[in-house]
C-alpha cells in the first residue's frame, strides 16, 4: 500500500510540474526587437516567469524566436489567443503553446504513448485532473487503442455522450485527455514526416548538383577536345 501511495503521489506531482503547457512558442520576432519590446509584448497578457530568445550557439545571431513561460497553463493559452498576430516592429507574432520539451520521435501505431506523454496529456485537462490509475492505464494504451475508445464513446450519439458525462464521474477529464494524447501523437507523426520530406528533398537537391557537376565536367571534356581536334586540323604538316 505504502508503494501505491507514493507512485500516486509521484504522478500527482509530475502532472502539477509540468511546465510544458505554461511555455509559449512566439515566432515571427523580427530581429530588430528589442528584448524589453518582446518582453513588454508578451506582458500584456500577464506576468512572465521567463524568457529565452533563441540564438545560434556559435554565432549568437538571433533565430527569429524565443519561448516564453507563463505562471501557468490558463495564461499560456491566453497568450496564444490574444498575443497571436499583435504586431511588433511591423511583424505579426505568431504564438503556440510549445508542447513538449522531451522526445519528438513518432512512435508506432501499436507501441503504446508512454508515461511521459500521459502525465503531459493530465497538465493539459482543464478542471479537476483524472485519477492517476487512469494516466497509468492510458500510458499503457497504442493510439490505436485510443482512437478506439474515443470511437466507441462518440458512437453513443452526442445526447447519449453528454449523459454519461454528467452521470459518470471524470468521464469528461479523461476523454479530454486521450484527445490531448491523440493530438501528440498525430502532431508527433506530421513532424516525422515532414523530417523525412526534408531529408528526402536535401538528398534530392544533392543529387541534382552532383549530376549538374558531372554535366559540367563531360561539356568542358568535351569542349577541350574539340578545341584539340580544330587545332590538329589546322597545323600543316611538313
Amino acid at each position: 500500500m505504502e508503494g501505491t501511495t507514493t507512485m500516486s503521489m509521484s504522478l500527482a506531482a509530475a502532472a502539477a510540474n509540468c511546465c510544458c503547457s505554461r511555455v509559449v512558442f512566439v515566432g515571427n520576432i523580427p530581429f530588430h526587437a528589442s528584448e524589453k519590446e518582446l518582453r513588454d509584448a508578451c506582458e500584456l497578457i500577464g506576468p512572465i516567469r521567463s524568457l529565452r530568445l533563441a540564438a545560434d550557439p556559435a554565432t549568437g545571431k538571433r533565430k527569429g524566436y524565443a519561448f516564453v513561460e507563463y505562471p501557468d497553463d490558463e495564461t499560456a493559452r491566453s497568450a496564444v489567443r490574444n498575443l497571436s498576430g499583435h504586431h511588433l516592429r511591423g511583424r505579426e507574432l505568431r504564438v503556440n503553446l510549445a508542447g513538449r520539451h522531451y522526445r519528438r520521435r513518432a512512435r508506432g501505431d501499436n507501441e503504446p504513448v508512454g508515461l511521459e506523454d500521459a502525465i503531459h496529456a493530465a497538465s493539459l485537462v482543464s478542471g479537476a485532473p483524472p485519477p492517476d490509475h487512469v494516466t497509468r492505464y492510458l500510458a499503457a494504451r497504442a493510439p490505436r487503442e485510443l482512437r478506439e475508445m474515443a470511437a466507441a464513446l462518440h458512437g453513443e450519439g452526442p445526447d447519449s455522450l453528454k449523459l454519461l458525462q454528467e452521470h459518470v464521474p471524470g468521464l469528461a477529464a479523461v476523454m479530454e485527455q486521450v484527445r490531448h494524447l491523440l493530438d501528440m501523437a498525430a502532431a508527433d507523426e506530421a513532424a516525422e514526416e515532414a523530417k523525412s520530406k526534408k531529408r528526402a528533398a536535401a538528398a534530392a537537391e544533392a543529387n541534382d548538383d552532383h549530376r549538374a557537376k558531372l554535366a559540367k565536367v563531360e561539356v568542358e571534356d568535351g569542349g577541350f577536345k574539340d578545341k584539340i581536334a580544330v587545332s590538329s586540323v589546322g597545323v600543316p604538316c611538313f
